[in-house]
C-alpha cells in the first residue's frame, strides 16, 4: 500500500528511495517505479514458460533495474546484460544492482542501436528518455546529451534465451539489424514495446515479416493510444482512438 500511495501522490520526476521486502530501490520518479512494478511484478509481463533455470538474458532499456530484479528473483542463476542509455538513470541502475547484491549482472551504460558510435539522447527523467531530437508534447523541451551507442548484433555471439527490448522508439532499427545479420536466429524469446506512428507504419509490417522469416511466432498483449509519445500531435478522426501514436506490446517465440 505504501508503494501505491507513494507512486500516486508524489510529484513526478522527484528522485528518492523505497524499501521493498527484497531491499531498497532508488528511483528517479515514484510514479514510473510504480508503473514498472505493476507491469513486471504484478502483471508478470516478462514471465515465460520453458526458459530454464539459468537463462542468458539481454535487457535492453533496463531503467532503474526493476526488470533485472524480477529476472534474478525468478531465475537466480540467470546471466543478465542490461543496457541503459540515460546517464542519471544508469547511475541508479548500477547502485540498485550493487545494493541488492545481484550477481552475474553486467550493466552497459549505452544506447542499444544498429550501429556503434555516439548518439544524441533526450533524457526525460522517467521512462521516456529516447534517442533523437523529437520532444514530448506534454513536457518542456529538453536538450539532448551525447551518449555511447552499441550495435546489439555485434554483441550477440551465443544463444540468447530471452531478449527484452524497451528502448523508446529505437526498436525497429535494432530488430531489423538483428534479423538482417542472422543474429535473431540465436534468440529464443522476445518481448518488445513498440512505439508506433504513421512515420514507422511500413516498418511495423516489415518487422512482422522479418520475425516470421526468422522462425518466430508472434502475439501481442495489448495496444494503447498514447499522444504523449515524442513528436508533434498526430490526431485521427476517431473519438475512441484520437491519436495516431500508440504502443504495442509484442511477444515472439521460436517454433
Amino acid at each position: 500500500m505504501r508503494l501505491f500511495w507513494l507512486g500516486e501522490r508524489n510529484p513526478r520526476r522527484v528522485p528518492g528511495a523505497f524499501r521493498f521486502p527484497f531491499g531498497p530501490v532508488r528511483y528517479m520518479d515514484a510514479g514510473a517505479m510504480l508503473s514498472l512494478y505493476r507491469e513486471i511484478f504484478l502483471d508478470r509481463g516478462y514471465e515465460v514458460a520453458g526458459l530454464g533455470d539459468a537463462p542468458v538474458i539481454l535487457d535492453c532499456g533496463g531503467n532503474i533495474g526493476m526488470s533485472v530484479i524480477w529476472f534474478k528473483q525468478r531465475y537466480p542463476r540467470a546471466r543478465i546484460t542490461v543496457f541503459e542509455a540515460d546517464p542519471q538513470i544508469a547511475d541508479l541502475l548500477e547502485e540498485n544492482v550493487r545494493a541488492l547484491g545481484l550477481t552475474s549482472v553486467t550493466v552497459v551504460r549505452a544506447a542499444v542501436s544498429d550501429a556503434t558510435g555516439k548518439v544524441s539522447f533526450v533524457p526525460e527523467g522517467s521512462l521516456g528518455g529516447h534517442v533523437g531530437d523529437k520532444q514530448r508534447p506534454d513536457l518542456a523541451p529538453r536538450p539532448g546529451v551525447l551518449v555511447n551507442a552499441v550495435r546489439l548484433s555485434d554483441l550477440i555471439t551465443e544463444p540468447v534465451d530471452y531478449l527484452k527490448v524497451d528502448i523508446e522508439g529505437s526498436e525497429f532499427g535494432v530488430l531489423k539489424d538483428l534479423c538482417a545479420t542472422g543474429k535473431m536466429r540465436l534468440v529464443n524469446y522476445l518481448s518488445c514495446e513498440l512505439h508506433c506512428n504513421p512515420d514507422v507504419q511500413d516498418q511495423v509490417a516489415e518487422l512482422w515479416t522479418a520475425l516470421t522469416q526468422a522462425g518466430f511466432r508472434i502475439t501481442v498483449s495489448r495496444a494503447e493510444v498514447c499522444d504523449e509519445l515524442p513528436g508533434p500531435p498526430m490526431p485521427t478522426p476517431f473519438l475512441s482512438a484520437p491519436s495516431a501514436k500508440y504502443f504495442v506490446w509484442l511477444y515472439a517465440w521460436r517454433v
